[in-house]
C-alpha cells in the first residue's frame, strides 16, 4: 500500500531540500569579486546546459509514443520557450529604465525562470521517483532520492549565479526555492498513485524550453570567452559526476 505522507517526504528530501541547501552558499557569492561572478554565472550556464541535454533526452525518450508523444513535445517546447520571450518582450515594451535597473530586473527574471524550469524537471524526476516507490523498488528508490538530490544541490548554485551580483530581497530566494524544489514533492505523490508518460512529455519538453531560453539568454551577457568556457566546462562535468550515481 502506499503511503501518502512517505512519498511527499520522498520528494521532500531528494529535492526541496537540496535546492535549499544549494542556495545556502548566495551571501558569500555576493562577496566575490566582479571576475569571479562572472565565473559563477557561467558555472551556472554549463548546470544549465546539462540540465538541457538530460531533459531534452528524457522528452524525446518518452515522446516515442504512437499517439500525441510528438505533438506534445512540440507543444511544450513552444510553450516553454514562448512564456519567458513574451515576458522578455512585454518589459522592454514598458521600458524607460536605466541600463543598472534593466540589469537588475534580467537578473532577477532570469533567477526565476530557471527556478520554473528546473520544477518543471523536478516535476517529472518525482513523477519517477513516486512510480519507482509505488512499485516497490525500494533499492532503485533509494538510488533516485541520492542522485536526485546530489542534482538539486547543484541546481540550486544555478539559480543564485544570476543573482549573486545584486542585492534582492530576503525572501527572494525563498520563492525560487520553493518554484525549483516543491515540484519533486508533488511529483512524488502524484507519480505514487498515477504515473503518464505523455505527462512526462510535457513537463521535459516545456523545461527544455525554458531552459533554452535562459541559456541563450545568458550567453549574450557574456563577457569573458575564456571565463564562460571554463566555468561551463566545470559547471557541465559536476552534474555529469552526481549524474553517475543514478547509474551505478
Amino acid at each position: 500500500m502506499v503511503d501518502i505522507l512517505y512519498s511527499a517526504a520522498l520528494g521532500l528530501i531528494a529535492g526541496l531540500v537540496p535546492v535549499y541547501l544549494g542556495l545556502l552558499p548566495l551571501p558569500a557569492f555576493r562577496k566575490l569579486s566582479s571576475s569571479k561572478r562572472s565565473l559563477l554565472l557561467s558555472f551556472s550556464l554549463g548546470i544549465l546546459l546539462f540540465l538541457f541535454a538530460d531533459v531534452t533526452g528524457e522528452a524525446v525518450d518518452l515522446s516515442k509514443q504512437p499517439v500525441f508523444g510528438s505533438a506534445l513535445f512540440s507543444v511544450g517546447l513552444t510553450i516553454g520557450v514562448g512564456v519567458p520571450l513574451l515576458i522578455s518582450l512585454r518589459g522592454k515594451q514598458v521600458g524607460g529604465e536605466s541600463s543598472v535597473t534593466a540589469s537588475f530586473s534580467f537578473r532577477l527574471v532570469t533567477a526565476y525562470i530557471i527556478s520554473a524550469a528546473i520544477g518543471l524537471h523536478n516535476l517529472g524526476e518525482g513523477l519517477a521517483l513516486g512510480a519507482a516507490y509505488a512499485g516497490g523498488q525500494l533499492a532503485l528508490t533509494t538510488v533516485l532520492v541520492i542522485g536526485f538530490a546530489l542534482h538539486n544541490g547543484t541546481e540550486g548554485m544555478a539559480i543564485a549565479g544570476p543573482v549573486s551580483g545584486i542585492s534582492i530581497r530576503a525572501r527572494e530566494p525563498l520563492i525560487m526555492g520553493f518554484l525549483a524544489g516543491f515540484p519533486t514533492v508533488l511529483g512524488s505523490v502524484v507519480g505514487s498513485v498515477f504515473y503518464s508518460d505523455l505527462a512526462g512529455v510535457l513537463f521535459y519538453s516545456m523545461a527544455a524550453g525554458a531552459l533554452l531560453y535562459v541559456i541563450v539568454e545568458l550567453l549574450r551577457k557574456a563577457q569573458s570567452p575564456v571565463r564562460t568556457v571554463v566555468g561551463i566546462v566545470i559547471g557541465i562535468l559536476l552534474m555529469y559526476f552526481t549524474d553517475l550515481l543514478l547509474s551505478l
